[in-house]
């Protein structure tokens, strides 16, 4: 859990690092579609001008499917994968990654669960060796296991008195009701507590499969070696899995207000009802009336109007969500206490006036 995070935004940026190194060079940037002996598929884009390496990937199907009474199993996972896997225990795994310089790490969110690798061009084998031990081979021996464990509740038990999670999940657990969806991602005190090394194993051997896998590389290396890697990392993963059956969600839609009392002196507001999916015909639309509305920083309408006129936030704002099961926009202010009241008037007056007139 320490380094999820960290890691897969170093990774990211490297990513886009790359991205501006190939751009600066005055080059087109070439994606290329690599298929390895063993039918494992990729995406690469090569740069070799600087000696690193930057793997994403994916596998479908994240803390939406933690069985019941099990929510976040899958957060606990994306913990442990290196605390530990194949011939080394936790502190000779993390040993090697510190020693060859190599940054790995895992994050699971609602719909997917995701790992990303950055190496040296000349720690690569090894690099790609780990990432597939930490996916085949894990551990999950006794004592990181509970050390997790505890550092997970120990992260509930704080996120009880933060305002911002108490509002976003109260809103979750309303506009979702009992779909996966508004369970928190990583879980409650109860459902960790009963995390089994048995049910830590049973996700990676249903999930991390070659048909729910995605893998996008970017660096120091071309598609022949990146064929054989993608072999010697993924080979050794099942097929298929079991079907992850998911329903559509049911957003509700009442204009329902819930306050949680906090004594504090600051209130924190989340406020969001059903929207477009990513694939939907007007996703594109959508994403620039929102960017009007609330997604465009100070040019957006509700900074302006909230913010920069009136002075009663710091910082308000909306975004469009898109979930595999269900689309959702939603949004944020925080306020004094005794401008709560006008600020919620406001946002409901700017998206009415949008609904209302269209952008000008």
């Amino acid at each position: 859990m320490r380094n999820i995070n960290i890691f897969g935004r170093f990774a990211f940026v490297a990513s886009v690092f790359c991205f501006f190194v190939i751009a600066s060079n005055g080059h087109a940037t070439e994606i290329v579609k690599v298929i390895s002996p063993g039918g494992i598929e990729a995406w690469l884009v090569e740069e070799h001008s600087i000696p690193l390496i930057t793997v994403q990937i994916g596998f479908r199907g994240g803390a939406a499917i933690d069985p019941k009474g099990n929510a976040g199993l899958a957060n606990m996972v994306s913990s442990l994968l290196d605390e530990g896997a194949g011939d080394l225990d936790s502190a000779a795994f993390q040993q090697q990654l510190e020693d060859k310089a190599i940054r790995l790490g895992f994050d699971a969110r609602m719909d997917r669960f995701s790992g990303s690798l950055m190496t040296l061009t000349e720690e690569r084998d090894e690099a790609f060796r780990l990432l597939g031990l930490a996916l085949n081979l894990p551990r999950f021996d006794d004592q990181p296991v509970e050390r997790i464990r505890k550092q997970i509740i120990v992260s509930l038990r704080h996120r009880l008195e933060d305002p911002n999670r108490i509002a976003n999940q109260t809103l979750s657990e309303h506009l979702f009701g009992a779909h996966p969806y508004g369970r928190p991602v990583e879980g409650t005190e109860q459902s960790v507590s009963q995390v089994e090394v048995a049910d830590l194993r049973k996700f990676v051997k249903d999930r991390f499969t070659k048909d729910n896998l995605s893998t996008v590389v970017v660096g120091d290396i071309n598609a022949k070696e990146l064929e054989i890697l993608l072999d010697k990392t993924f080979g050794a993963l099942i097929d298929k899995g079991p079907n992850a059956d998911i329903p559509e969600a049911q957003i509700r839609a009442d204009g329902h207000i819930q306050v949680v009392e906090k004594n504090i002196p600051q209130s924190v507001v989340a406020f969001g009802h059903g929207a477009v999916k990513r694939d939907d015909p007007d996703w594109y639309a959508a994403y620039v009336v929102n960017y009007i509305l609330g997604g465009g920083g100070f040019s957006s309408r509700l900074m302006h109007e909230v913010r920069e006129k009136r002075g009663l936030a710091y910082s308000v704002g909306s975004y469009l969500y898109p979930y595999e099961h269900a689309g959702l926009f939603q949004g944020h202010v925080a306020t004094a206490n005794e401008r709560v009241a006008e600020s919620i008037k406001l946002i409901r007056a700017e998206i009415a006036r949008l609904q209302a007139d269209g952008p000008s």
